[in-house]
């Protein structure tokens, strides 16, 4: 067991298993989406080119912050580099390989949710709703990056990788109500997936606005050996200033969903102006009708007074 455990530990095989893990579950269905003749129904030509290469893009991004010298700076030099280790696994990967679903696994999603009697889909439609998505994956951030705790993961370079990975699995059920493939009976309205996405990133930026305004260092372990440009207060608070970007991406989320949430209204005011005028016309074509049904009157007669 101590062999394997070293063996995870070296060579980060731990999120290279997990970029193969990726690449094996989602590559096949992808190609075999691209080879296709003729695009899936409702389906937009090109649609499977995008998916693949917003996976392919989630893949490299992963791969950069954990198999490159950044991981090494993020685990006992460079606070700053482990928050960008966080921001790009949460914000960037985590929605882009939501978006890149494949169809055919879309579609096995949506048939095991229709079978009441599994275990498995009402798990999902559970940990997929808003309040235990965001909880879970606010509370895994925030229970992670306590002092002690943190401590213990940043010593084990394994429980390091292993929390990083989870913490991607989290933000995927946290994007998933509002980029995932949900039923039309769940699926969010626009105001409610503005408010989640406004409430949802309240704790973390607490946080930090914690890191940048303490005057505290938090984690002694960057003080040990300090990255030799930046002093450890200082990259302290840089990493919580880049803490704040996944809020400044929640602003753009929203301004999306507000736009398209008028253009809903408009289409509503739409189709019952339209239908009101179909009824106005109605009533006209059947006022017209009945006077044209009425019987005229005899020639050379004259009306009683």
């Amino acid at each position: 067991m101590q062999a394997i455990i070293t063996l995870l530990e070296q060579g980060h095989m731990a999120a290279l298993i997990a970029a193969l893990l990726l690449c094996l579950g989602y590559l096949p269905a992808l190609w075999r989406e691209l080879r296709q003749p003729q695009p899936q129904p409702e389906e937009h030509p090109g649609q499977a080119r995008w998916r693949l290469l917003a996976f392919l893009f989630a893949i490299v991004a992963m791969l950069v912050v954990l198999v490159t010298p950044i991981d090494r700076l993020a685990r006992n030099q460079l606070f700053l580099m482990h928050m960008l280790q966080v921001i790009v696994l949460s914000t960037i990967c985590a929605p882009l390989l939501l978006l890149a679903l494949p169809t055919a696994l879309v579609g096995r999603l949506h048939l095991r949710e229709s079978q009441e009697r599994t275990n498995g889909p009402a798990l999902l439609r559970w940990l997929t709703r808003p309040f235990p998505a965001s909880l879970l994956y606010n509370g895994f951030f925030l229970l992670w990056h306590l002092p002690p705790l943190y401590l213990i993961t940043s010593e084990q370079a394994l429980l390091y990788d292993l929390a990083l990975i989870f913490l991607l699995l989290l933000a995927c059920l946290n994007w998933w109500p509002l980029l995932g493939p949900v039923d039309e009976k769940r699926r969010l309205s626009y105001p409610a997936q503005m408010l989640y996405a406004f409430l949802d990133g309240q704790p973390i930026d607490i946080f930090a606005f914690l890191l940048v305004f303490s005057g505290a260092i938090f984690y002694p372990i960057y003080a040990r050996q300090p990255h030799p440009r930046m002093a450890p207060l200082s990259d302290q608070e840089a990493a919580g200033a880049m803490l704040l970007v996944p809020g400044l991406v929640d602003l753009i989320v929203m301004t999306p969903l507000f736009f398209r949430w008028l253009a809903a209204l408009e289409e509503k005011a739409r189709i019952r102006d339209q239908q009101l005028q179909q009824v106005y016309e109605a009533e006209e074509h059947k006022q017209a009708w009945s006077e044209k049904q009425q019987p005229a009157p005899a020639p050379g007669s004259t009306s009683s007074e």
